[in-house]
């Protein structure tokens, strides 16, 4: 299945699922994700409106812009799925005299999280595991070209009700090389809607060498089963993009137990 229908058919069984129980943490925004999963029979979406990323390589400068799509399901215990892609790209490239532009679909993934007990308690210790398969069905500009296994964590330690720290550790192997990322994030809730965050992304590739992002970002509570973020990465050394931003909301639906 190409991943239009697919997120389109999970999309409108997300939209058809009342939203009730207590809003789970969004894996939205910051490197990494929760360390909690959803009730099991409950929904989220969490929505890219768009990702806007600048690179300049071999004296091209690219700007492309990514609506990217995750959408959670809960299976009960601490267990949940994850299908996620890029159901729009576009991309503005430029340089050597030339210019072009393309737009697409990217990569579809599929991946199943656990998270330990206790997750998301003040005063706590907790992580969580993904791991993913991302299928090579996006259009040429757009994908990775093979099938790409991840598999990441997250450790999260919380001091008390309004400060976090976590520490993502992931790699992925794609073509037979593998690409290793550590980031650290810190976050603080201002009340009980507003929470900041700053972080740094270490990124080892094993073809294009180090890279290192630095920024933070937002997330804003509207209710208690919608949120909206933004946040921006800037490059401080090595290869890579020169600017990551983006903005997002995210929608938790679901049912009473």
């Amino acid at each position: 299945m190409t991943p239009r229908p697919l997120l389109a058919a999970l999309a409108l069984a997300v939209l058809s699922t009342p939203a009730f129980a207590d809003p789970p943490d969004f894996d939205r925004p910051g490197a990494g994700f929760a360390t909690t999963v959803l009730p099991a029979g409950t929904l989220a979406l969490e929505q890219g409106l768009p990702t806007y990323e600048r690179e300049r390589s071999d004296g091209f400068l690219d700007c492309t812009y990514t609506a990217d799509s995750v959408i959670r399901l809960g299976l009960g215990g601490p267990v949940e799925l994850q299908v996620a892609g890029q159901a729009w790209n576009r991309l503005e490239e430029r340089g050597m005299g030339s210019r072009r532009h393309a737009t697409g679909h990217g990569d579809t993934s599929v991946g199943l999280k656990w998270a330990s007990p206790g997750s998301g308690d003040a005063g706590s210790f907790s992580w969580a595991a993904l791991g993913n398969v991302t299928f090579d069905n996006g259009d040429e500009d757009f994908g990775n070209g093979a099938r790409e296994v991840s598999l990441g964590s997250t450790m999260q330690w919380k001091p008390d009700d309004d400060h976090q720290n976590t520490l993502y550790a992931n790699v992925d192997h794609l073509k037979g090389r593998n690409t290793w990322t550590l980031a650290p994030t810190f976050g603080r809730k201002f009340g009980d809607q507003w929470m900041a965050y700053i972080e740094a992304d270490a990124i080892h590739d094993a073809d294009e060498g180090n890279e290192l992002q630095a920024g933070g970002g937002l997330a804003y509570a509207i209710g208690d089963h919608l949120q909206l973020d933004a946040y921006a990465l800037h490059r401080v050394a090595g290869h890579g993009p020169s600017f990551i931003a983006g903005l997002g909301v995210s929608m938790f639906f679901g049912r009473k137990s």
